[in-house]
């Protein structure tokens, strides 16, 4: 019978690493369940093309030539060489794994999912790092992405409708519109009432439900600060994944401290 030690087998497998990191990440994301188009790669670039004009529509008189335009094309580059990994490196001693009352690789586990996921998530939503190749963060998305951010300690009943009312003119569609506030903001928002004294938050109808604001989902994170209130078209937020993210046992770099 062959024993397996970590010597031996240093690197964690594909399949222990999505057990162990990829899946709780993406279940534990605020960022990563707001359900955006995700595309997956083993690490290499990812290349999405978009039309950004296809020319303007014109009234043709009966056989008259079609007046020819010329579409406008770029694309968007996912996963770039120059975006930077996050990474991680913890120490556990041999004493810990040997009087440790709990599940050490349950608990290991655990701790790096939260800490890998808080990192990203404060990066994805806010950004604000200086840091080439590190994320701009979902409240500095312009164009179509964001139907708009205001200071969610001035917000009010009208606010709400305001920004509703600017992402219908941006033609975003109801069914793929998304909030994302703080917990400070969501809590003043509780607060509003319409005109006739009901609340503009609604709660869910039944047990489990998602409530709405002005019917749409909304998602309440630490990540958001009170300086934000975003109204955001998920379907224009592309994310990359990176499957070939790894887990490996350092046996060696601190062995001085391991004599045991």
């Amino acid at each position: 019978m062959a024993s397996s030690t970590t010597i031996a087998n240093s690197t964690l497998t594909q399949a222990q690493v999505e057990r162990v990191l990829i899946q709780p990440l993406q279940q534990r994301s605020t960022y990563l369940q707001q359900g955006f188009p995700t595309f997956v790669s083993n690490g290499e670039p990812i290349k999405i093309p978009s039309l950004s004009s296809l020319g303007t529509a014109s009234y043709v008189a009966q056989g008259s030539a079609i007046p020819e335009v010329a579409a406008t094309t770029s694309e968007i580059t996912l996963l770039a060489s120059t975006v930077q990994a996050t990474k991680i490196i913890a120490r556990m001693s041999n004493e810990l794994v040997r009087q440790s009352v709990v599940n050490v690789e349950s608990a290991f586990s655990t701790k790096l999912v939260n800490d890998v996921s808080n990192f990203l998530a404060a990066a994805l939503w806010k950004g604000g790092t200086a840091v080439t190749g590190s994320p701009i963060g979902m409240v500095n998305f312009a164009n179509n992405v964001n139907a708009g951010t205001v200071a969610g300690t001035a917000v009010s009943a009208n606010t709400l409708y305001d920004m509703h009312e600017l992402a219908m003119e941006k033609n975003l569609a109801d069914d793929s519109l998304r909030w994302a506030m703080s917990p400070g903001t969501f809590t003043r928002i509780r607060k509003l009432t319409d005109n006739y004294g009901a609340r503009i938050l609604q709660p869910a109808l039944s047990e489990g439900a998602p409530g709405t604001l002005l019917g749409l989902p909304f998602t309440v994170t630490n990540n958001v600060t009170d300086a934000h209130l975003l109204l955001f078209d998920r379907s224009q937020v592309a994310v990359g994944m990176d499957q070939r993210a790894s887990i490996t046992l350092l046996t060696e770099t601190y062995g001085a401290y391991q004599p045991q």
